[in-house]
């Protein structure tokens, strides 16, 4: 019996490499592995929760890869090369950088993996793999069957799940539309509430980009998967954009099904900077008020992390100021504050690439860099310095552990859930821990 190795490799950057509270699983490889046939052993080893074993027996190795994971997956790959190991890799990063990334493996996969895997199985067994394995259109998921939790190591702060794919809304700092397509793609419900049922946890993250969804069709959809979800008795997160205060009734059907928290992009509190990211669904009537909005999803009990990045050519110094106050005032739950990141294939760094305003274009080294902590581009409205100086100092406000106590004890006493409450505080503080640490060894431009 061949055997498969799938690796998830882990930031070896000092700014990032202990973030390790909020690990969730690679559902990507568990997936990949349920559409592997049984004729293969497998493992997963996630870098994350493991250390890698370059010793391990394996036929072929299978790498997933991030863009600020690359050269550590390309070191990965290169040790297992050089003992005569196949490696396939694929993943966001080599899909939007497939020229590069056939360099450092013997097979690369562009676009999601499930649309062929099977092909690339058959030549490998056959001794003919070949270099490249391109999808076409992204592949049906509507029957997909569940990732192959078994094969996940213990120790992730949640279990994850996913109930679709693909985002119309083509964010310019974003590359999902690019990867996934631009149609709202849907699992069968009853997979889908079978799946969660049986979780061993009682508690599960949705990683869908958008939970809901666009449109009417998408929204009756979200009722009927929250109406379903009910009956399984279970507490859950996940990933939603603004649009879900639009439609009467659904945050109090989502509170019902055991939501808990959501993570929500806000992006930026300056109208002109949403706009400019193309993140127009932030900008509609009802959503474009985020302290409304977020009262309306406080009432119905369920915590949120907010996404904020800094560096918009709309930004000036104090940003950083008044975006906290924001933050404060509103009562968000919890932050995830970042620095606009040009990843590739995504029009932002089409756009700074052309502007020649790319600080660090070494690839593949530089891309560890690109991790959105770091300032990887020239700000428009103040010094690279500036721009990290200040996310360390809104941090700071808004995480140090005494603040991230009190706004934890204040999600519990408002959704009286110990889930949303670990996700408030562990989430701000942790982070807070980790970015102050790094105070000096990652700074801004001259790093």
């Amino acid at each position: 019996m061949k055997k498969i190795l799938f690796i998830s490799p882990s930031y070896r950057s000092k700014l990032l490499e202990k973030i390790r509270v909020l690990a969730i699983p690679p559902l990507n490889l568990a997936t990949l592995a349920a559409h592997t046939p049984e004729r293969y052993d497998l493992r997963i080893m996630d870098e994350a929760v493991e250390d890698i074993d370059f010793g391990a027996d394996a036929d072929l190795v299978a790498i997933t890869c991030m863009t600020p994971l690359a050269p550590r997956a390309y070191e990965i790959s290169a040790r297992f090369m050089a003992r005569g190991t196949p490696v396939v890799m694929g993943g966001i990063h080599v899909s939007m950088m497939p020229d590069e990334a056939a360099g450092h493996a013997d097979a690369i996969v562009i676009g999601e993996g499930e649309a062929v895997w099977p092909e690339m199985l058959k030549d490998f067994d056959g001794g003919r793999m070949k270099k490249r394995y391109a999808a076409g259109a992204p592949p049906d998921i509507t029957n997909t069957p569940a990732p192959r939790r078994d094969l996940l190591k213990k120790g992730y702060f949640v279990q994850t799940m996913q109930t679709s794919r693909g985002c119309p809304y083509n964010c310019k700092f974003c590359s999902v539309t690019h990867f996934n397509g631009g149609r709202y793609r849907l699992k069968n419900i009853d997979g889908v509430i079978a799946e969660a049922a049986g979780l061993k946890d009682k508690r599960f993250f949705i990683i869908d980009d958008n939970v809901i969804g666009p449109g009417t069709k998408s929204f009756l959809r979200a009722f009927e998967l929250f109406d379903r979800l009910k009956d399984v008795g279970k507490v859950w997160a996940g990933q939603t954009c603004l649009n879900i205060v639009e439609q009467e009734g659904l945050l109090k059907a989502a509170s019902k099904s055991g939501a808990r928290a959501f993570l929500i992009g806000f992006e930026s509190i300056h109208p002109a900077a949403v706009a400019d990211m193309n993140k127009n669904v932030n900008l509609r009537p009802n959503t474009k008020n985020f302290k409304e909005a977020v009262k309306k999803i406080h009432d119905n009990g369920i915590a949120i992390v907010g996404g904020f990045m800094f560096g918009t050519d709309h930004d000036t110094k104090d940003a950083f100021n008044r975006t906290v106050d924001f933050i404060m005032d509103a009562r968000i739950d919890a932050v995830q504050l970042s620095i606009m990141t040009p990843l590739p294939g995504t029009g932002l760094y089409k756009q700074l690439e052309g502007e020649k305003r790319l600080l660090y274009t070494d690839y593949p080294k530089d891309w560890e860099r690109y991790n959105i902590f770091e300032p990887v581009f020239e700000p428009k409205n103040m010094t690279p310095d500036e721009l990290y100086s200040g996310l360390l100092g809104a941090y700071k406000d808004v995480s140090s552990f005494q603040t991230s106590l009190l706004r934890g004890v204040r999600t519990f006493i408002n959704t009286k859930s110990l889930f949303s409450t670990g996700i408030s505080f562990f989430w701000n503080y942790d982070s807070y821990k980790t970015i102050t640490a790094t105070t000096g060894s990652a700074k801004g431009g001259g790093a």
